[in-house]
C-alpha cells in the first residue's frame, strides 16, 4: 500500500484507517471492493465490478486485485486457524517465542 499511496509512514493500522485519508479515487474504490471481498464476499457482484473499471481499473488489474485479496485472505485465515500471532509490533517476539 505504501508504493501505491507514495505514503511511506503507513503502517499496519491503514487497513482500519484508511477511509479517513484523502486518497485518489481508483486507490479507494480498490481499498472499498478489497474490504467487501473480505468481509462479505458473497455479496460481491457485477456491480462491484463496473464500479472498479469506473475507477480507471482494467481487467488485468482487477483479476490481480482478486489474486492478492483473496491470498491474503486465505493466509490469514491459515494463521488465525494454525494459532499464529497476527500481525503487529510483537509478531517477531511472539515467533521467536514460538521456536
Amino acid at each position: 500500500m505504501r508504493r501505491l499511496t507514495g505514503l511511506d509512514h503507513l503502517d499496519h493500522e491503514f487497513a482500519t484507517t484508511w477511509p479517513t485519508y484523502e486518497l485518489d479515487p481508483k486507490t479507494r474504490a480498490l481499498l472499498g471492493y478489497a474490504k467487501k471481498l473480505t468481509e462479505t464476499p458473497g455479496a460481491v457482484d457485477d456491480a462491484d465490478f463496473d464500479a472498479l473499471r469506473a475507477a480507471g481499473w482494467d481487467e488485468r488489474g482487477i483479476y490481480q486485485a482478486n489474486a492478492l485479496i483473496s491470498f491474503f485472505n486465505f493466509s490469514g485465515r491459515m494463521e488465525a486457524a494454525s494459532g499464529l500471532p497476527m500481525d503487529g509490533p510483537q509478531l517477531a517476539e511472539q515467533l521467536v517465542k514460538m521456536l
